[in-house]
């Protein structure tokens, strides 16, 4: 088989849906600030949000390079006055690298490639959200990408990349049914949410135009 043959059937390059559990494994292998061990998680904090997630890799010639989870936003209401909320805003909820030295500039590319690709298989995912969606905005939509930046970072990953940064907030300490989050514990605990508003909401219906115009 010729090399250009090889790399057509197999990408260089490519992003995969794959479980939860999967990308849970990588972040705990590759050193997740969220997700280092501690006194009740010793081989690492596993992934616990309660919502529905959709979690993806990157492959670099079939090596595994990033992940990205997809999730439900934490809080019912992301941002009042520009109408963000949890039926029209998919969070960014992890997304991380390999420590491999040939990973250090990937998650700019991968940021990028969540943002226009992977955010909208959300549509369709949930019925009961795009059935939510659709009574609280006209039809299911997703108008906004929300991310948190780790305490002790400057977000610059959004910042340079069109994300607005709305908020610098501590996490609540627990208490009833909610855990405190592992953030709490790294540098001053302060975390800065970031929002990417898209230009037009990403729809069904825009989606299916993109593909047929590609």
């Amino acid at each position: 088989m010729s090399r250009q043959l090889a790399l057509r059937l197999s990408p260089m390059v490519a992003f995969y849906q794959v479980d939860v559990a999967e990308a849970e494994e990588h972040l705990i292998a590759w050193r997740h600030p969220l997700h280092l061990p501690d006194a009740e998680h010793p081989t690492g904090r596993p992934y616990t949000r309660p919502f529905g997630s959709l979690a993806f890799v990157m492959e670099d010639r079939g090596r595994r390079a990033a992940t990205v989870v997809l999730a439900s936003t934490i809080n019912p209401s992301v941002c009042k006055p520009q109408g963000w909320h949890r039926y029209n805003t998919v969070d960014l909820a992890r997304i991380a690298r390999s420590p491999d030295r040939r990973d250090q500039q990937c998650l700019r590319a991968v940021l990028r490639i969540t943002r226009e690709y992977l955010v909208p298989l959300w549509l369709g995912t949930y019925p009961r959200w795009d059935a939510r969606s659709a009574e609280l905005c006209g039809q299911s939509q997703i108008e906004a990408l929300a991310s948190t930046s780790l305490p002790g970072t400057p977000g610059n990953l959004y910042k340079f990349d069109g994300f607005k940064r709305i908020r610098v907030s501590k996490g609540p300490k627990g208490g009833g049914h909610q855990r405190p989050s592992a953030a709490n514990a790294i540098a001053d605990g302060a975390r800065g949410l970031w929002v990417y508003p898209y230009p037009q909401p990403v729809t069904l219906a825009s989606v299916s135009r993109k593909s047929q115009v590609g």
